[in-house]
């Protein structure tokens, strides 16, 4: 089953979130699945890797487990966040402000991925 999530193209759907489309369950269910998946393999390999010491593998996997549970926790924040923000009823400008500010974080998380994944590349 790893096996098949980890290879699901999941662009179309990819695309759908950065369009601001709205997923189904089934569409949002899958691609939650797919990610860890796939960290799943990347951590595999991480601990198969010889050409590093098994200290240096421990971390890089313990990392990568970290991030997971990082993710899943801001998910989670945002979306106990949004139904706090649900029950105060704002009016609409404050809702803009919300809509903003939580744009906002999501964007700095985007834009330091983007830098991380520039360093990455270069060590090639």
């Amino acid at each position: 089953m790893q096996a098949l999530l980890r290879s699901a193209d999941l662009q179309p759907t990819v695309d759908k979130v950065e369009e601001g489309e709205l997923l189904d369950f089934a569409q949002y269910s899958l691609l939650r699945d797919s990610a860890d998946a796939k960290l799943y393999h990347l951590m595999g390999k991480v601990r198969g890797h010889h050409g590093l010491e098994a200290s240096a593998r421990q971390q890089g996997e313990e990392d990568l487990r970290a991030l997971q549970e990082a993710c899943l926790r801001v998910s989670h924040l945002l979306q106990t966040s949004c139904l706090a923000l649900r029950r105060l009823q704002l009016d609409y400008h404050d809702q803009r402000l919300a809509r903003e500010v939580l744009e906002s974080q999501l964007a700095y998380m985007q834009a330091c991925l983007q830098r991380s994944l520039v360093s990455l590349d270069r060590s090639r």
